[in-house]
């Protein structure tokens, strides 16, 4: 899960036709990150794009290595690591876990997404990821504690969750 920081403030001093160009160009840089990266669009959403690497399309053990990649890419797609700085402060939370994916929905609507504890997990790790960083839950920090040995390693009491949550803090750009 990726959101933009500060939304609200931003938008309040921003048409309605600016607040449709930086949500367009948003979804543009997560979905290009997204799907660049083997995953899949799960929702775009006011300030929020969800990723989901699934195993079998993601590869049975890489998909956890891809979100993290696919949420570089994000971070560099807004522009953090980039001479300019970032033209959208984001945060970003990983999760990794088996839980339900698919069409979900009533009344003639359906939504393909993911349901269940780790979607919770990663919304709580993306609301509490600073901009410019990724938060991701010890499952996934396994998968990519070589490349990132520097990440900052966390317990986090997140919003209705009934214990702390370990993660790692992966920063791979300078703000």
């Amino acid at each position: 899960m990726a959101d933009v920081r500060g939304y609200t403030t931003l938008t309040e001093g921003l048409s309605p036709l600016e607040v449709t160009a930086v949500a367009n160009r948003f979804y543009e840089a997560g979905s290009s990150a997204l799907l660049d990266a083997d995953g899949l669009l799960g929702q775009i959403e006011g300030d929020l794009v969800m990723g989901l690497f699934v195993p079998g399309l993601a590869g049975k053990h890489e998909y956890r290595r891809k979100a993290v990649e696919g949420a570089l890419r994000l971070l560099e797609a807004v522009g953090y690591g980039s001479a300019d700085g970032n033209w959208l402060n984001v945060g970003i939370g990983i999760a990794s876990g088996e839980e339900f994916v698919g069409n979900v929905g009533g009344g003639g609507y359906k939504d393909f997404t993911a349901l269940g504890d780790v979607t919770n997990t990663a919304a709580r790790l993306s609301s509490t990821a600073g901009a410019g960083e990724v938060l991701v839950d010890a499952l996934t920090y396994e998968s990519v504690a070589e490349v990132h040995p520097d990440a900052e390693q966390r317990e986090l009491l997140l919003k209705g969750k009934s214990a702390p949550v370990a993660a790692a803090a992966i920063r791979a750009y300078a703000e």
